[in-house]
């Protein structure tokens, strides 16, 4: 029960942050979107492609009065598995295999992890109902978020009608073109999920972390102490990291700045120059991912994240030198 609680009392704020922007209907479809993602049992499997890599992956959930587990399994690609029980995380390589020291979810974290990233940046997106159409054979209600400004990406998101399970997700431009997207392709819900099925189906190594601590909003890393001034940044993006520990080729050290309204982000990559060697100048695109780099004060600049064009550049053009190293 006091799962629940808290539950509702997280998508009641969420409804609260979105009430300037979204129509009434549109915010109740989101809340018992953010409701179900959580408290719905479901197992089915789901795609996610962008540009022209595409992973399967198989995702079992369980809701209890002990709270959430759930079970993803990589269908192709790099065989992997994940097991999250509340805030404990476990991920599974087979023998043989290199355990990837990040904690990225499996499958980008889709559903219940994209919906908590989007409660992190409701602030910035309008929401709205869109069409009602068919995914994996269930009827849905589209919403559509879409941003206040044209520094970040708007998605598509599409809402099982009778048990709220979001079951396809668009990222896309301001032309509305499909950059990223996570559909499922078969899903049945609320059945009963047996304790077997949560188990991992292979033995190997494994890596395991807690997400407690873990706020809804992305906190702010320490005040910034770099000699390298930002002086334009989209509203709401907020430096998350930074570190030195990088090694370009030729042996210099990178500074890297990251920088997140929560849902989106982007990096910025500072290097001195050393050596002759080429460099990005100017714009660059791979899918929903755009960098741009230019050269300043004897240093390569390099700005990419999963935002428009115009975000990396402006944020790029803006960068200053303000101090000796």
């Amino acid at each position: 029960m006091r799962k629940m609680l808290q539950t509702i009392a997280s998508c009641s704020v969420l409804l609260m942050s979105f009430s300037s922007y979204a129509d009434v209907e549109a915010m109740q479809t989101f809340e018992r979107m953010c409701t179900a993602a959580k408290q719905l049992n479901y197992d089915g499997v789901f795609s996610y492609q962008t540009g022209n890599k595409l992973q399967s992956i198989r995702i079992i959930h369980r809701a209890d009065q002990q709270g959430e587990v759930e079970h993803l399994i990589s269908l192709s690609g790099v065989a992997r598995e994940v097991i999250r029980s509340n805030d404990k995380v476990i991920n599974i390589y087979p023998e043989g295999e290199t355990v990837q020291e990040n904690h990225r979810p499996l499958g980008r974290g889709f559903p219940s992890d994209l919906i908590r990233r989007l409660k992190s940046a409701s602030d910035y997106y309008q929401l709205s109902l869109g069409k009602q159409e068919r995914v994996a054979s269930h009827y849905t209600q589209e919403l559509v978020a879409t941003p206040i400004d044209n520094y970040r990406y708007g998605y598509r998101l599409w809402v099982e009608k009778d048990n709220n399970l979001l079951l396809q997700s668009d990222m896309v431009d301001d032309k509305n073109n499909v950059l990223e997207t996570f559909y499922f392709s078969s899903v049945e819900m609320g059945g009963d999920i047996s304790e077997t099925s949560l188990k991992p189906k292979m033995q190997g190594n494994e890596m395991s972390w807690s997400r407690s601590g873990q706020g809804e909003v992305i906190k702010p890393a320490p005040k910034n102490n770099s000699v390298w001034r930002i002086v334009w940044l989209p509203e709401g993006f907020d430096l998350v990291t930074q570190q030195n520990r990088f090694k370009a080729r030729n042996g210099a050290a990178i500074e890297q700045q990251v920088y997140s309204d929560g849902l989106s982000s982007f990096s910025i990559f500072i290097e001195k120059i050393r050596a002759r060697h080429s460099h990005l100048h100017g714009g660059s695109k791979m899918g929903a991912v755009n960098a741009f780099g230019t050269i300043m004060n004897a240093h390569f600049i390099t700005v990419v994240g999963k935002v428009p064009a115009r975000t990396v550049e402006k944020v790029g053009k803006s960068i200053q030198y303000q101090g000796i190293e």
